[in-house]
């Protein structure tokens, strides 16, 4: 796939933000995909079903699609029928070489591959509490997001905190449409979604 399907420049302008970040490094990206791409993208997106799996529990509410995977949801990178051509092309690019390549060039941070991926659907009542998986340190979690008409202000977007406390937002995205955030993974890298209020999906 053509690398123009990122816009790379508007990535790299948040690199250094991302490196001199602490105690967790983060950046935001507004326009990550290709307009047109992102559109095909957003055309077909999994429409939300009974298809779509329930994680229901006392620190998070919301339905998630996994992509063909191993018994541990490691990513097979292969093509998925369930999903569009779109999608399958996109895929086919996230877990290319050029595509880690310009990720460690962003970030500054080792991976070398793709190894988990879901669609995700959260929609009214649906939250997560702040948690922190810390994982490794060289393990990249990037969030691309898929809402558009998204309100100021409104719940949703996946929200970094300082610790495992909802009162401490450090920074909560309201623009969804056609963003991506990333985070690196640590001790630190606590984050969460505030209760949605309104009849949307956040995707």
């Amino acid at each position: 796939m053509n690398l123009n399907t990122v816009n790379w420049e508007n990535a790299y302008e948040q690199s250094s933000n991302f490196k001199s970040r602490s105690p967790t490094k983060w950046a935001f990206v507004k326009e990550f995909l290709n307009k047109d791409f992102y559109e095909e993208l957003y055309k077909t997106f999994p429409k939300f079903d009974d298809t779509w799996s329930l994680e229901d529990s006392y620190d998070k509410l919301s339905y998630r699609k996994i992509w063909k995977a191993d018994q541990e949801k490691n990513v097979i990178t292969r093509y998925d029928s369930r999903y569009s051509e779109s999608w399958n092309k996109f895929m086919s690019f996230a877990w290319s070489e050029e595509f880690i390549k310009n990720l460690v060039k962003l970030t500054g941070v080792g991976v070398t591959n793709l190894r988990h991926f879901c669609f995700m659907c959260t929609t009214k009542d649906g939250f997560q509490s702040p948690h922190i998986h810390n994982v490794s340190d060289k393990t990249l979690i990037v969030f691309l997001y898929f809402s558009k008409n998204w309100e100021e202000g409104d719940p949703g977007g996946t929200y970094l905190a300082d610790g495992r406390d909802e009162s401490k937002i450090l920074f909560e995205p309201y623009d969804l449409d056609n963003t991506a955030l990333f985070v690196l993974d640590g001790p630190e890298a606590a984050h969460g979604v505030r209760k949605i209020t309104k009849n949307v999906e956040r995707r």
